[in-house]
């Protein structure tokens, strides 16, 4: 064998391997948009799946990346002849979420993984803008504002705001009755470094509007 026959046999070799890697599995969309309505709290998505490789093709594994998501195959079916088709079904809990937020999970299946992302587009009912206020120490201790407003969606009442901590003095306001208040924070004092947390109530009867938190802090200079 001649040294060039050698090195286009090992070549063919090594492009072997690869193609032995190649995905099998050729999925309509990895990216599945759901739009979620406010009050809901979980949402499913699916992604059909077809095997165009000539060889059966089994699903080892999914794996999620988040404890608020599940995923598995239709039916609980694995294995998939060449041409037959399937559909991967993951379920998000929306929890407290706001926002567009992805969960990914990967399909593990013939030695290839596949990575599958639900978006969950999620209405952002309450801003509260800033969350976090600062001071720096030694500063004057001039009062700041939170505005909180709130979307025409769904129709929330800010119901009491409370302090974890005593380094501040606050005053909620109503400037428009379940849609726009601000929350006007003063620090004590700004002698020292300090941090507190304020929590923001409503009576909104889904969880994740139920509360918000924010930040107030005296840092160092």
């Amino acid at each position: 064998m001649t040294i060039r026959t050698a090195i286009l046999l090992s070549g063919l070799l090594l492009c072997g391997g690869t193609a032995s890697g190649k995905d099998e599995l050729s999925f309509k969309e990895t990216v599945v948009p759901v739009k979620v309505a406010p009050d809901q709290d979980s949402i499913t998505a699916s992604f059909p799946f077809t095997n165009t490789s000539g060889a059966p093709v089994t699903i080892s594994k999914i794996h999620v990346s988040c404890d608020c998501t599940t995923a598995g195959a239709k039916d609980n079916k694995l294995t998939y002849a060449p041409g037959e088709s399937g559909v991967i079904s993951a379920v998000m809990k929306t929890g407290n979420f706001s926002g567009t937020v992805d969960k990914d999970m990967t399909v593990h299946a013939n030695g290839s993984a596949y990575k599958l992302v639900i978006r969950a587009q999620i209405p952002d009912i309450i801003r509260m803008e800033p969350r976090k206020l600062e001071w720096t120490r030694g500063e004057a201790p001039a009062p700041k504002t939170i505005r909180i407003t709130i979307s025409k969606e769904l129709p929330v009442n800010l119901t009491t705001v409370d302090l974890t901590g005593d380094a501040f003095n606050y005053e909620p306001v109503t400037v428009k009755k379940g849609r726009e208040y601000k929350i006007i924070v003063t620090p004590k004092s700004t002698d020292k470094p300090a941090f507190n947390t304020i929590w923001v109530r409503t009576d909104s009867t889904v969880p994740r509007y139920k509360r918000q938190m924010g930040f107030l802090t005296i840092k160092e200079d």
